[in-house]
């Protein structure tokens, strides 16, 4: 893998966390509720889509940034998507998705301002 290569993984991964950030708990709330809106069903469809095409190699975080972000995201997708939201498994799983996306993040901030 170039240097180059690497960067553009790297890109993708800090996309792929920012959208995370911000598509996982919308889609807990959409799962969570009984009744979905026409609107609602198209917006979690929406979201189930992008999260079942993506197919991230948790490897491959792990190589290209030390962390296992994409298990993570994809554990907090699973237990969504099977409405086991509510358990303390999944809370676990959720607050260390948010820890970890904040250490990325920080991390990532902090490369920016150098």
């Amino acid at each position: 893998m170039t240097i180059n290569d690497r960067i553009k993984a790297v890109h993708v991964i800090q996309r792929f966390v920012l959208m995370s950030r911000t598509l996982l708990p919308s889609f807990s709330e959409l799962m969570s509720k009984e009744d979905l809106s026409t609107s609602e069903e198209r917006k979690a469809k929406r979201i189930k889509d992008v999260y079942d095409s993506f197919k991230p190699n948790p490897e491959m975080s792990v190589k290209l940034v030390n962390s296992n972000i994409f298990h993570l995201i994809m554990e907090v997708y699973r237990n969504t998507l099977q409405k086991r939201g509510d358990s303390p498994e999944s809370f676990h799983t959720y607050d260390e998705f948010l820890k970890e996306s904040d250490r990325l993040l920080d991390t990532w901030n902090r490369q920016k301002m150098n």
